[in-house]
C-alpha cells in the first residue's frame, strides 16, 4: 500500500529495549514529516505499550501531521493496552497457514541489520524458522504442543551467544546447541516423552554440520522435499528461497502422513455437524417454550 500511495514507510521489529528507542523516535519523526510507520509483534513489548508508548500517542494534537499513519501489527493477546485500542482501526485477520507464509512472518519479523551480519548466523535463523514453521503446522493438525513466539525468539538468542565472532561452521558446537534447544527452549514445557522423542529427532535433523552443505535436505527420507538455499547472505536471499517453497505444505513435511489433512477435514467438519446439532436442539427448547 505504501509503495502504490508513493508513501515513505519505515518499519521496527518489537521486543527488544534497542527496538523500543528506535520506534519512539521513528514515530517522533513521522508525526511532524506525515510519512508512515509499521511496530511488528508489540504484543512481545506491552508493559512498554501500557507505560511509555501509548502515553506518548495521547500526547499528540493537531501539530501532528496529517498524512502521519502508524501501523502496528500484533498477536490477540489479553495484555494489549484498551487505550491502544481505543485510538486505533482494529482489523482482525488469520494468519495464513503452512510452512510458506510461517516462514515468510518469521524472517520479516526480523531487522535487515540484524540479518547482514553473519552469513553462518543466518543460515541458523532459517532453522529456527524452520523448525517453528513445523511446529506450527503440527499444532494446527492437533498436535498436543504449547508453540510460544517467545520460544523461537530465545532460541535466536541462544544462537547470538553461541556462535558471536564465529566464521567457520566448523566452529559451531552443535551438541551444546541442540541439547539447549531440545531441553531449554522447545522441550521445556513438555512432559510427555513420545513429545519429547518427536523435538528431539526434529532438532538434530537439522542443525549439524552438514546444515552448510549444498542441498541439505530439511526432510530426510522425503523425495521431493525442500533443500536449504546456497546463500543467506541477508533477508532477501532468505525471503527469495521462501517464496520459492509450495503454497500447500504437503503432511510428510511436518513428519505425518499423507492423509493427514484429509483427516484433519473430516475431524472438522464433525466438529461442525456437532455444534450446528447443539444449536439446533436449543433453539428448538427455546421455541418449546
Amino acid at each position: 500500500m505504501a509503495k502504490e500511495l508513493d508513501k515513505e514507510l519505515s518499519s521496527v521489529a518489537m521486543g527488544s529495549a534497542e527496538g523500543f528507542e528506535t520506534a519512539e523516535s521513528l514515530v517522533s519523526a513521522a508525526a511532524k514529516r506525515g510519512t508512515w510507520v509499521m511496530l511488528k509483534n508489540v504484543h512481545l513489548c506491552t508493559d512498554w505499550l501500557n507505560e511509555t508508548f501509548v502515553k506518548k500517542l495521547q500526547t499528540f494534537g493537531h501539530s501532528t501531521h496529517k498524512s502521519f499513519r502508524l501501523f502496528i501489527t500484533s498477536e490477540i493477546s489479553p495484555k494489549l493496552p484498551t487505550a491502544l485500542l481505543r485510538l486505533s482501526d482494529v482489523i482482525v485477520a488469520e494468519a495464513s497457514t503452512g510452512i510458506k507464509p510461517s516462514m515468510t512472518r518469521f524472517i520479516s519479523g526480523l531487522t535487515k541489520t540484524r540479518l547482514e551480519k553473519s552469513p553462518i548466523r543466518n543460515r541458523l535463523y532459517l532453522l529456527i524458522a524452520w523448525i517453528h514453521a513445523v511446529l506450527e503446522e503440527r499444532v494446527r493438525y492437533g498436535w498436543a504442543y504449547e508453540l510460544a513466539e517467545s520460544d523461537s525468539g530465545n532460541a535466536l538468542k541462544v544462537i547470538d551467544d553461541l556462535v558471536a565472532g564465529l566464521m567457520d561452521p566448523d566452529q559451531i558446537p552443535f551438541d551444546a546447541l541442540c541439547t539447549t534447544l531440545k531441553v531449554d527452549i522447545f522441550g521445556s514445557k513438555i512432559s510427555n516423552p513420545d513429545n519429547q522423542k518427536i523435538i528431539d529427532s526434529m532438532i538434530e535433523s537439522v542443525f549439524t554440520k552438514k546444515a552448510f552443505d549444498l542441498q541439505f535436505p530439511l526432510v530426510p527420507g522425503v523425495s521431493n522435499g525442500p533443500t536449504l538455499p546456497d546463500s543467506c547472505t541477508n533477508q532477501k536471499d532468505m525471503l527469495d528461497w521462501i517464496s520459492c517453497l509450495p503454497s500447500t505444505t504437503p503432511p510428510t513435511w511436518v513428519g505425518l502422513a499423507e492423509d493427514a489433512e484429509e483427516a484433519l477435514d473430516k475431524a472438522t467438519a464433525e466438529e461442525i455437524f456437532v455444534k450446528v446439532g447443539k444449536v439446533s436442539e436449543a433453539s428448538e427448547v427455546a421455541t418449546s417454550k
